[in-house]
């Protein structure tokens, strides 16, 4: 991994500690959605992300919720927040950042 500030969170502005979705970020941007739970634990679940307390890997943040579907990148984004514990204090902050690829 490089210093590449596209693939941290700036999580620093909100209450949310950084997570590090490393190429996932782009992956996730660049998928078809709507798209379910159950769909991107299949294609990227065994992706890992870096945490604050160590690594986690999609598939176990997504367990359990199979069913739920996702409109955008950002809504993925906010069930792993969730799932690792974090509210999101500033989801309309990082919506772009989310859901524009760079161009």
């Amino acid at each position: 991994m490089s210093g590449d500030n596209a693939e941290h969170d700036p999580e620093a502005h909100g209450s949310a500690p950084a997570v590090t979705f490393g190429p996932l970020k782009r992956a996730l941007r660049e998928h078809r959605y709507p798209v379910t739970a159950a769909e991107l634990i299949e294609q990227y679940g065994a992706a890992t992300l870096e945490t604050p307390t160590g690594t986690a890997r999609l598939d176990g943040l997504l367990e359990g919720s199979e069913e739920r579907q996702f409109r955008d990148p950002s809504e993925v984004r906010e069930a792993v927040l969730d799932a690792l514990g974090h509210a999101d204090a500033s989801p309309e902050a990082s919506a772009d950042e989310w859901t524009e690829l760079p161009r």
